[in-house]
Formats: C-alpha cells, structure tokens, sequence
C-alpha cells in the first residue's frame, strides 16, 4: 500500500502540484486526502526523503527541494553530470534513447569545425537524479575521434567523460555555453514527465580537446523544477569578460557572463 502512495505522491509532485522549495502537506492532512493510516503514509514519505524527492527540516517539516541538481558550468571544464550528482549525496542515472553513426549536416559541421558529411556519433540520452528524470542530452561527436566507440560503451559506462578520458586519453573543456528557454515537444516532454509545450532549460555547448579541437556539440533539456546552473569563472576579471557563456531568457537579447 505505501509503495502505491509513493508512486502516487511521485506524480503528483512531477505534475508540478506542490511549488519547488514548499512545505509538503503533513503526514495528517495526506492520509486523510487518500483514506490511508499515517503509519502507512509516513513510510510512503519516508521511501520519497530517501530518495531525495522530499527532504525533512527538522521539527518544521517536510519540504520539496529547491532543487536536485545544480549543473555547474565553466569556461575550462567540462563537468560530468555522474560525477557532480554524487558528490551532491544523489544517485546518478543514465538510460540510452538512441546511438546513430550518421553524417554531418551543415549546422553540426559548422559547430564541430569539420565538413558536411563527415561521419559523426549521435547519442541521446535520459539522465535521472535518484531516479527522476532531470534532462534529456544530445551529444553529436566526430567519429574519427572515437574509433570503436559503441552503445555497449555508453550503456556499460556510467561516466561517458570519464570512459572517454579512460580510453582514448580525451581532456575537455567548454569552448561555449549557451543557455536558453525552450518549449518541449510532446516527445520532449515524455521523458521529463512534463506537459508537452513546457518551458525547459536548453543548454547548448561546444567541448574541444586540450589544443582547442572540437569534440563534442552538446544540447541538454533540463526540467525546470529539478535542474539550476551555477555559472563558474576564474578570479582573473578579465577573463570573467571574457566567458563563453551566453544567457538568452524569453526572446530577450543575449547578455553574456550570466
């Protein structure tokens, strides 16, 4: 009974009915909502404070989090969502959609820096936080970069980054960011448990290798309620001016540095 509240609580959180950062409604008032002893609800709501979905405050109750993951992003490194998800004290996950080995359009040649129809690995994945869904990524890769590389690779690694730092020696940063609003299409929104149509945080970067050749023409959709970006610079202020990341909020013009 309780693993069905859990599920039921789950929805109804991923249906954005309680506000990101609120107090969640007490044991008391849920049971009584879904005729249910409070025994029961408390171990639905203990199962969602493990999880991370919930958190708890001390005496003042139970809250939603502000957010499960902050995305950190830096002018000279490339972060793995793996890696930063952990250190947070959360589990990361990774379903593969799909991986294509196709050729080069001219938008994804321009932004690789390589011609039109050269081959190139398509990747599309699901990234979850203690099982929620937090992004959908679409990473496009020059083949010739990663000879060898297979969907085995991407499944069987939970770090593609660090797979690929492991295997073919590849050190990356940001060359540029851009971070933009953009509504979800109905297969968009699937994967984020989200209404078609749903403003999503759109994270579009270039990764190149430690003598600047592009790597990897990165676009991440981020769940709103789950996912913030910290934006990094060094303490040399000129080079803080200098940062390649640009914020596009709402059709209003660019404004770089964030």
């Amino acid at each position: 009974m309780y693993i069905q509240l859990q599920q039921e609580l789950l929805q109804s959180i991923q249906r954005r009915e309680f506000e990101q950062g609120s107090r969640f409604p007490s044991e008391r008032e849920l049971s009584q909502k879904f005729a249910t002893s409070r025994v029961t609800m408390r171990k639905a709501i203990d199962r969602l404070v493990q999880m991370g979905v919930l958190e708890r405050r001390g005496t003042s109750g139970t809250y939603l989090p502000d957010r499960l993951f902050d995305r950190p992003v830096s002018e000279h490194v490339s972060y793995s969502i793996s890696d930063v998800v952990e250190k947070a004290g959360h589990v990361p996950g990774s379903k593969l959609l799909f991986f294509e080995r196709k050729v080069a359009d001219k938008a994804t040649a321009a932004k690789l820096s390589i011609s039109v129809g050269d081959p190139i690995i398509s990747i599309q994945r699901q990234r979850t936080v203690d099982g929620i869904p937090v992004c959908i990524e679409f990473s496009q890769i020059p083949a010739q970069m990663v000879p060898g590389l297979s969907a085995a690779d991407v499944i069987e690694n939970k770090s593609l980054y660090a797979h690929l730092r492991s295997r073919y020696q590849l050190n990356l940063h940001n060359k540029a960011s851009r971070i933009s609003i953009h509504k979800a299409t109905e297969a968009e929104a699937e994967f984020l448990s989200l209404p078609p149509g749903a403003p999503v945080l759109k994270f579009d970067s270039v990764s190149v290798t430690i003598d600047d050749t592009p790597f990897e023409h990165l676009r991440s959709l981020n769940h709103p309620d789950y996912v913030s970006f910290s934006i990094e610079h060094r303490d040399n202020t000129a080079e803080a001016a200098a940062s390649p990341v640009t914020m596009v909020m709402d059709g209003q013009p660019p404004h770089k540095g964030g």
